[in-house]
């Protein structure tokens, strides 16, 4: 034990030295104490352990110290805040994508002021790219932007939180030119681009937000996964389920550990383990935070092989060391804060809460129904709240909500996320070998993220399910594990050796698995024929906020998307909800005009979904992300009709979408907005009138063309904005409902007040008040449903 003692003290002696910041002579003049009492004192245990401990605090300040930047003349935060500047340099690592930008880390080599000759450089910057086009690792690039110091906020420091990674600079909005590919290393350069394969191959094999989830889960990509969702696992207590931990690596552990000893023996179970560990690892790109689980939980592993808890705890410092002697500033590393009190608690308190539980069911059932009992709740339940015993108090102060449903969600999805991992890892090896088996396989991994996905979100609906705590007084948490540890080293003076994490597969495996095998089947058939159409055209009007998407299905299950919204991750999480979770198809796609709350939610939709044509006006490139729509449509030999006047498109008998408008190719100097296609959809005695964001001068054109207009439904052209919605134009449409895409509480006042006002005696609905509106006709009648 002398060697968590040691770790404690060393890294006390670095989150010391951070906050004091003493000189390096001191420090030196400080470990003359602890040397003199070793000297004085060796022959008391007791007087020895504390000299060493001394020391290790007075060494882990030391490395904080030496960790401390040092800048000269070329390093690049010398140039911060000096005005405009011409940077060249390479992506030093994968870019983080997220929904409308990039964050990109650039190893500097050279810079240029406006003002002076170009600098040899170097230090790492931070620059936020759009999200087109795309940059990959090794790309060099040519970056010309503000080089300025990462800012400081009331109760975040970016700046701090960017130096602990070593960032010193940050260009935003930058312009950036590609100036050559592959000047990375080979080996990472590889493995990332493995990582991309198996990104892709989640989107295709799967539905968002399942593919998004599973991304998550298995890539450690969280980028994707949709803000309502995001928030749902954060209120229910289980963002653990999500990001890469010492979760995900026991897991991972604890199912190559059961298999392997089943297949293999138990002597064989540990190595297989340690080397599942590895392997996923590697496949997950190998970031700082995964393989600091990785570590930790390839000693735990080894340690209880061999049955001995006290060689966990002391792996498991050993691993705190470590990383904190590389990085001192790992220390303040969230993600390493839970996983270290994470791996903690699963040591030191799993088996107590175990004997515990059984205790207390064996004075109510019988002592083997009360340890059958202990064993289903064992890993949903009692290993949740050994781990919640020792990160809660980190969770509390970082992220100032206490989740009041957090071990009834986790006693809910626990049992099914080795399902998840076991059956979507499977999913995408199978997927990146042969696509059609990946899809198949896919299915299953379908069943148990959507149950994950459902119980989250209905247990985050329980009200009160989050209490939101303000910022936090650290001084309760720094009681509260000064109590644990005492209560620890309390324990130690009467410990009992602790038993496997892991659960053994059971000696009727065959038989379970064909029974679950059936069940599975079951369940996928009673889905698929729950999705199979009903007769009936359904037209959504999706929230997606500030911007446009509609999704059509057709009575005979045809599928339409019109529109994507700004957030390219809200319009595939909807899909991914409406579709059958086997169909990747989508039959006919329309732009109604590139402006980005109208088309950034495309550019996923093509590159994800099977698209059978497009629809779009043709309007002269405009931006990064048009560009990328048309080069994906190239890409993919997508058969792409021209939205002019006069085009109709039959998608089955019966269901009619023609185009009003544009008649000609658009101008570019006239407004996009006026360039939009407008749909009129047809199917039985009712229409559905789609106009985009036309504005009044185009509503007058075709109230004069004669064209007919008349629609039970009316999309209000450009959100409601007083520019569109003419009077004459209302007229002319006579809608029995107006649906308004709108986001709440939107920069640009829509709709209207002269607007309502205009629509006023008509049945109106809003994205923003009713969440997605749902349109069902049979052709003849009308039924409306809404989110909220």
């Amino acid at each position: 034990m002398t060697l968590v003692y040691l770790g404690i003290a060393w890294m006390a002696g670095i989150a010391l030295a951070a906050w004091l910041t003493p000189p390096p002579g001191l420090l030196g003049l400080a470990a003359l104490i602890p040397l003199a009492g070793f000297l004085l004192w060796r022959e008391s245990a007791r007087a020895r352990l504390l000299s060493i401990c001394g020391l290790a605090l007075l060494l882990g300040a030391g490395r904080c110290l030496l960790a401390r930047p040092h800048f000269d003349d070329r390093s690049l935060a010398t140039y911060n805040d000096q005005g405009w500047v011409t940077l060249t340099g390479v992506v030093a690592a994968e870019p983080d994508v997220r929904a409308t930008y990039a964050n990109l880390r650039v190893q500097a080599e050279t810079l240029s002021l406006d003002d002076e000759s170009q600098h040899q450089v170097h230090g790492l910057a931070l620059a936020r790219a759009a999200r087109y086009p795309e940059y990959r690792y090794g790309d060099r690039l040519e970056i010309r932007g503000l080089l300025e110091t990462p800012p400081e906020f009331a109760d975040f420091s970016y700046k701090d939180y960017l130096a602990r990674q070593g960032v010193y600079s940050l260009l935003r909005r930058p312009q950036i030119t590609l100036l050559e590919r592959g000047q990375g290393n080979p080996f990472w350069a590889a493995l990332y681009a493995f990582k991309r394969r198996a990104q892709d191959t989640i989107a295709r094999i799967l539905p968002d937000p399942q593919a998004a989830l599973l991304t998550g889960i298995l890539l450690g990509v969280e980028s994707g996964i949709p803000a309502d969702l995001m928030a749902a696992f954060s209120a229910t207590g289980t963002t653990h389920i999500i990001a890469i931990s010492g979760f995900n690596i026991s897991i991972i552990a604890g199912l190559f550990t059961a298999l392997s000893a089943r297949l293999f023996g138990q002597r064989r179970a540990m190595p297989c383990a340690v080397g599942g560990i590895v392997l996923y690892t590697l496949f997950v790109g190998a970031s700082a935070a995964v393989v600091r689980a990785a570590i930790m939980g390839a000693l735990t592993v080894i340690a209880l092989h061999y049955g001995r808890q006290a060689d966990a705890l002391i792996s498991l410092f050993a691993a705190g060391i470590l990383m904190t002697a590389l990085n001192p500033y790992t220390l303040w590393d969230v993600g390493f804060q839970l996983s270290f009190a994470a791996t903690a608690g699963l040591i030191l308190y799993t088996d107590p809460l175990e004997r515990r539980a059984t205790r207390l069911l064996a004075a109510l059932f019988h002592e083997e129904t009360a340890q059958r009992i202990v064993a289903v709740i064992n890993e949903a339940l009692i290993v949740t709240l050994a781990a919640q015993i020792t990160t809660l108090p980190i969770i509390l102060y970082n992220f100032r909500q206490l989740s009041l449903v957090t071990l009834l969600t986790n006693f809910l999805i626990l049992p099914a996320q080795p399902g998840v991992m076991l059956w979507g890892g499977v999913a995408t090896l199978a997927g990146l070998a042969w696509l059609p088996a990946g899809q198949v396989l896919g299915w299953i991994a379908w069943l148990f993220l959507t149950y994950t996905i459902r119980a989250v979100e209905l247990t985050a609906r329980v009200p009160y399910a989050a209490v939101s705590l303000g910022r936090m007084n650290p001084l309760p948490v720094w009681v509260y594990y000064g109590l644990l540890l005492g209560g620890y080293v309390v324990s130690r003076m009467d410990a009992e050796h602790r038993q496997s994490l892991w659960q053994r597969l059971t000696n009727r495996l065959p038989m379970k698995a064909l029974v679950a095998g059936l069940a599975l089947a079951v369940i996928l058939i009673w889905i698929a024929v729950g999705n199979l159409p009903d007769g009936k055209l359904h037209v959504f009007f999706l929230d997606v906020g500030q911007g446009d998407a509609i999704f059509i299905q057709t009575p005979r299950g045809r599928q339409v998307v019109i529109d994507g919204g700004p957030d390219p991750t809200a319009l595939t999480a909807v899909l991914g909800r409406r579709l059958p979770f086997w169909d990747r198809s989508l039959d006919l796609v329309i732009l109604t005009h590139p402006d980005a709350d109208h088309l950034t939610g495309l550019v996923p939709v093509l590159e994800r979904y099977r698209v059978g044509r497009v629809l779009e006006p043709a309007y002269p490139a405009t931006s990064q992300t048009y560009v990328r729509w048309l080069e994906l449509i190239a890409e993919k030999r997508i058969p792409a009709l021209l939205a002019r006047t006069g085009v109709r498109v039959e998608l089955e008998p019966g269901l009619i979408c023609e185009v009003l408008h544009p008649a000609s190719d658009p101008n570019p100097e006239d407004k996009a907005n006026n360039a939009s296609a407008v749909t009129r959809w047809t199917w039985g005695q009712v229409t559905f009138l789609l106009p985009g964001d036309i504005e009044q001068e185009v509503e007058a054109a075709l109230v004069a063309s004669g064209q007919p207009l008349e629609a039970t439904v009316l999309k209000a052209p450009h959100h409601g904005s007083d520019t569109s919605s003419s009077a004459p134009f209302l007229r002319a449409v006579n809608p029995q409902l107006v649906v308004i895409s709108v986001g709440a509480d939107n920069r640009f006042g829509h709709p209207s007040p002269e607007v309502l006002d205009r629509l006023a005696g008509r049945t109106v609905l809003r994205t923003d008040e009713r969440g997605t509106i749902e349109v069902v006709t049979d052709g003849t009648r009308l039924w409306v449903r809404t989110e909220r």
